[in-house]
């Protein structure tokens, strides 16, 4: 079936994509074509699809839901799910779309959180003295190299904090593929389906 998307898509490219598909909707724009050229007249249905990119192919795959149409003059409904794809104008399996990414900017965040919190780990060991024994080594600090060490170390934490932040951040920002709405596709379905028509005569459209 040509169809055409109604509304665009971000889909998520990453390992939880599948977990979490993002829902798109196509209206079918022509008769549905059958084997040995045999057409049903779907013009008009709505067939709505899960969607999940695929940074591999740089394409957004398309797994059918469900097909739905109305026809006001029978007073009938068709409500039932599908199962199949969508195809791209290229005569390739799901839509091909732009790759972005906007973790940049977090991850060189991460970059000078994570080097700040180096800095501070290596300047807290400069402070006091090391004196060394059969005992083992002792730290010795006076109250200014203390103070001194506390901050030292404090920056080095909250940086390791902050530095896992903007990681989760980033991860949360991972690569999409952008697909505009208005785009024309082909609906296949994959499996054979019986429409079941259910009467509405005393819905009110």
């Amino acid at each position: 079936m040509k169809a055409r998307l109604l509304t665009g898509i971000d889909a998520l490219a990453s390992r939880d994509a599948t977990s979490n598909p993002e829902p798109i909707i196509a209206r079918v724009q022509a008769p549905a074509v059958l084997p040995n050229e045999v057409k049903a007249n779907l013009a008009g249905c709505f067939v709505i699809g899960n969607a999940t990119g695929s940074l591999a192919k740089e394409r957004v795959e398309i797994q059918l839901v469900s097909l739905s149409c109305v026809d006001f003059d029978e007073h009938s409904v068709v409500d039932q799910p599908v199962k199949g794809f969508f195809v791209d104008t290229d005569g390739k399996k799901g839509l091909s779309g732009k790759v972005v990414t906007r973790a940049g900017a977090t991850l060189a965040r991460a970059f000078i959180a994570g080097t700040i919190s180096g800095i501070s780990q290596s300047v807290e060991s400069t402070f006091g003295s090391t004196s060394t024994s059969a005992l083992g080594s002792v730290r010795t600090l006076d109250a200014a190299d203390a103070a001194k060490t506390g901050i030292a170390g404090g920056l080095s934490k909250s940086s390791d904090k902050l530095t896992d932040f903007y990681l989760d951040l980033a991860r949360q920002a991972g690569p999409i593929v952008e697909v505009g709405a208005a785009k024309d596709v082909v609906v296949v379905i994959q499996e054979g389906v019986t429409l079941e028509i259910k009467p509405g005569a005393t819905a009110k459209f």
